[in-house]
């Protein structure tokens, strides 16, 4: 029987980012390309449906492509509302403030002895305009 000194486990991980002016440019400006990409996506689905809901007429099941449809326009409308949401949220920022960008999942590594508690608790990782400034276990 083999007996295991050592595991690797996920553990999440918050990335946390101080809110700084070229911070907080750079991302509205990402957050507005992906509305703009959105947008584009919007009216080129526009044509594209009429062009596809004319040939499934042809083909006698329009119906299950204007179902098709819809669904996409409602996911893509959703993720629209998300990013515009996100966007107001970080014109609101304040400089100095602290904005979490995510979660993530890291390999802690488990020993026999360790305090499992410790080891699986959430740790933050601080970042200032791309350079970690503080990591919390």
């Amino acid at each position: 029987k083999l007996i295991i000194m050592t595991l690797f486990v996920k553990r999440p991980v918050i990335l946390k980012n101080i809110v700084t002016k070229e911070f907080k440019d750079r991302i509205m400006d990402e957050l507005g390309q992906a509305l703009d990409q959105i947008d584009r996506w919007f009216e080129q689905e526009e044509f594209q449906s009429r062009r596809l809901i004319s040939e499934a007429e042809r083909q006698g099941n329009s119906d299950l492509v204007r179902k098709e449809l819809d669904v996409e326009k409602d996911r893509q409308g959703q993720i629209r509302l998300n990013l515009k949401r996100k966007l107001d949220e970080v014109t609101q920022l304040d400089i100095g403030s602290v904005f979490t960008s995510g979660t993530y999942d890291a390999p802690v590594k488990i020993e026999v002895g360790d305090n499992i508690q410790s080891k699986l608790a959430q740790a933050e990782i601080i970042v200032k305009d791309g350079v970690v400034v503080q990591i919390i276990e």
